[in-house]
């Protein structure tokens, strides 16, 4: 996890702004996660998505840490 993740402030901004999309995929993708799964997917997908150019590379980044997350097979 990267340090920013680590700062309450910083934190709840990542959560702000990443959460949205990642409850839209985890209906999209059937993952059934609760609240604090999706807060950990965010905060495991944080470093990557602070270089994300598109909304779809976004959902990558998140769906890698989701398989990442859940230990599955590539």
């Amino acid at each position: 996890m990267d340090d920013i993740t680590h700062d309450p402030l910083w934190r709840q901004r990542l959560l702000e702004g990443w959460l949205p999309m990642a409850q839209e995929a985890n209906l999209l993708y059937g993952w059934a996660l609760d609240a604090s799964a999706l807060e950990a997917l965010v905060l495991l997908a944080a470093p990557a998505l602070r270089h994300a150019r598109s909304p779809l590379e976004a959902r990558a980044m998140l769906w890698s840490s989701y398989r990442k997350q859940h230990h599955e097979e590539p």
